[in-house]
């Protein structure tokens, strides 16, 4: 290769990310597994045993040497070279692949839940056009995981630690709207509790709606399934470590995330993970992805209440069922 040895090669492809990010962008990277590491503005990028994966845009590399490429666009050239001479080049810093990350560490924002409005008429309205039950709804409403925000009139999903509200997502209920409220924490990420308070098993999905859509499911359907039932909030990992930090008599875990291409991704890296982390080795795990032409579990539960396969609410006709 013109104006790079060999050496300079082995050298830049031993160099970790990790310790890259930590010399050159300090306060950048946090910790989010017993192995793991994620990027603070983008928890989507993982970091584990000098490999990473960038989960919502589905690519990853072996090295810093690929980091800089795949990511910050650099030419083979230019990244050899910063990182055997130590240069921080101007490529780099104009590389438009991702947001630059700021080098000086941010104080948390502070969490605060959203106000609430006088009352919850269109989460209903909303939930129950998505055929989500009555008894669930108002379940969560009575545990204070769910409630109408003021003003947008968003749901929002809220996550506990205790009685402690420490996460909550938003979902529009006119729009497509859907973020996390500012400050939130995804270890404590939203949790359909179960019937059962010593239910041994977790269902884990991609969000709060498709939990109650997978409980709703097993409800028509009386197959006994019982369990909590967590939103990872995406396909991340950080909920469901949280979770079984919290909770290490959990034996059984049903992964139920999305029948696409990034659900299956997820589920075989989290299977991954549990097996490498002696505090969850032990656990059974399940693939239990929608069945095949359904996107998720929220699509499926309303391909059953088009079928009229839908009993667990008597007072709707059979052409409301086909009217959704």
């Amino acid at each position: 290769m013109p104006g790079l040895s060999e050496q300079q090669i082995l050298r830049a492809r031993g160099v970790d990310l990790l310790d890259y990010l930590r010399t050159y962008e300090p306060g950048s990277v946090r910790k989010s597994g017993a192995n793991e590491y994620c990027l603070k503005e983008h928890d989507s990028f993982k970091i584990s045993n000098g490999k990473w994966f960038w989960h919502s845009r589905g690519f990853g590399g072996h090295s810093c040497l690929d980091f800089l490429m795949k990511v910050r666009g650099m030419g083979f050239v230019a990244a050899v070279q910063s990182l055997t001479d130590g240069k921080f080049t101007a490529v780099h810093e104009s590389a438009k692949a991702m947001p630059q990350i700021n080098p000086q560490p941010q104080q948390p924002k502070p969490f605060k839940l959203p106000a609430a409005n006088a009352n919850n008429d269109r989460v209903y309205a909303y939930l129950r056009g998505r055929d989500i039950g009555r008894d669930v709804i108002n379940r969560c409403i009575k545990a204070g995981i769910l409630y109408e925000s003021a003003g947008n009139h968003r749901c929002v999903f809220v996550g506990k630690d205790g009685d402690k509200p420490k996460f909550a997502c938003e979902r529009g209920t006119e729009d497509a709207w859907k973020k996390d409220v500012p400050g939130s924490s995804k270890r404590f990420s939203f949790c359909l509790p179960p019937d059962n308070p010593n239910s041994r098993t977790l269902i884990v999905t991609e969000s709060p709606i498709d939990a109650l859509a997978h409980h709703d499911i097993h409800k028509i359907g009386m197959t006994g399934m019982d369990g909590y039932r967590l939103s990872l909030g995406g396909v991340g990992s950080m909920a469901l470590t949280g979770f079984l930090e919290r909770h290490p008599e959990m034996q059984n875990i049903h992964l139920a995330l999305d029948n696409d291409k990034a659900g299956k991704d997820a589920a075989n890296r989290i299977i991954g993970e549990l097996l490498g982390d002696r505090r969850f080795s032990h656990i059974n795990i399940t693939v239990a992805p929608p069945p095949n032409g359904y996107k998720d579990y929220a699509d499926t539960l309303q391909a059953i209440h088009k079928l009229n396969i839908g009993k667990d609410d008597p007072g709707r006709s059979k052409e409301a069922a086909f009217s959704i």
